[in-house]
């Protein structure tokens, strides 16, 4: 006679809970902190698969807001301006004013990693090429969904969003909710 399978509810609760008492606070700091997943790994105490460990900064960042699938939608049409001085300086520069008018958690990037990420490495590379090997590990950290996903311009991301808005062959763009502006270069 075959055995049936149980319902492994209170195995993946205890999972769960062990797994959030042993390493998921402390993920969820280090991640406050700007650690790449790499830098999070080894820094836990208790050893944790890597999947197990992107897929908390994941979480994480998308309940705190750090990331979102789309953007809440608005009534007006976003105003889109366009920035013709292409040195790091000036986008950094234009980038933070609009920061400061409209709060850090008002204020993304697009992100298309997994629209790439999975089937197209040498495409990825290639992307990822002008940033330096802690914002590529910070980048490649993340288990992007398979479409454009926005990211908050923290500081981190202010660095790696000029770096690939200058220097790499895809389009990105920058979203700014409270004043409802879009900048392009």
């Amino acid at each position: 006679m075959e055995e049936k399978k149980k319902p492994r509810y209170f195995e993946e609760a205890l999972s769960d809970f062990t797994h959030d008492v042993a390493s998921g606070r402390a993920i969820r700091h280090l991640v406050d902190l700007g650690y790449t997943t790499p830098q999070i790994m080894q820094r836990l105490d208790y050893p944790t698969p890597r999947g197990r460990v992107e897929q908390t900064v994941y979480r994480y960042m998308k309940e705190q807001g750090i990331l979102l699938s789309e953007l809440p939608e608005t009534q007006e049409k976003r105003k889109l301006f366009v920035v013709k001085k292409r040195t790091p300086e000036a986008l950094t520069r234009c980038l933070r004013k609009r920061i400061d008018i409209n709060g850090e958690e008002n204020s993304y990037i697009s992100c298309p990693f997994g629209t790439i990420y999975r089937d197209r490495e040498t495409r990825m590379q290639k992307l990822l090429a002008p940033l330096t090997a802690r914002e590529q590990e910070y980048i490649l950290g993340i288990p992007w969904e398979m479409q454009v996903m926005y990211h908050r311009l923290t500081n981190r991301m202010v660095e790696i969003g000029v770096q690939l808005a200058l220097y790499s062959d895809m389009e990105f763009q920058f979203y700014f909710l409270k004043s409802n502006e879009v900048l392009m270069l």
